[in-house]
């Protein structure tokens, strides 16, 4: 784990394992004609998370844009994807970059005052998005771009998971 980050409870930063060719093949239905639709937050959600799921062996698959500056502060809960009917868990998530300006994820407390931030670089991050509050820190001129797992389960049974069973995995 040297160099990376590992701040509890909010997030714990990890190598990205998404090979080039996932990401082209991601990127590709990403930019498909009127694949997201925003959700309020300022974040834009991918509507059809069932062409997702080859790319997810664990979890379900999900993608996220942004294009708005600086998301709400705000905690996540589950819901149904209205569009296809996939039930979406928006606990934990493994939040991978898609694109090159990946943006930051901002963690607050419950009176949401700053606490720290999630920095990506060339790096993904198992993040607790049901449990803390959080927004994204976008400042850009171009879209931002995460493929997500998604999770019902706690920070460190996906931290297990991911562990002992997805590390190894290349998606």
């Amino acid at each position: 784990m040297s160099g990376l980050q590992f701040f509890d409870p909010y997030y714990r930063q990890i190598p990205n394992r998404l090979s080039e060719k996932t990401k082209k093949e991601l990127l590709k239905l990403a930019y498909e004609k009127d694949a997201f639709v925003n959700t309020g937050y300022n974040i834009s959600f991918f509507k059809y998370p069932s062409k997702l799921q080859k790319f997810a062996p664990y979890g379900v698959g999900q993608m996220l844009k942004v294009i708005e500056k600086d998301s709400k502060i705000h905690k996540d809960n589950g819901r149904i994807n209205e569009y296809d009917g996939t039930y979406m868990p928006r606990n934990i998530v493994i939040n991978y970059p898609l694109t090159d300006n990946s943006s930051n994820t901002n963690w607050y407390d419950d009176e949401k005052n700053l606490v720290t931030t999630t920095e990506y670089d060339k790096y993904a991050a198992i993040i607790n998005i049901g449990s803390c509050y959080h927004n994204v820190d976008y400042k850009g001129s171009e879209e931002r771009i995460v493929f997500q797992l998604c999770f019902d389960e706690s920070l460190d049974e996906v931290w297990n998971l991911w562990n002992t069973k997805i590390y190894d995995i290349q998606l």
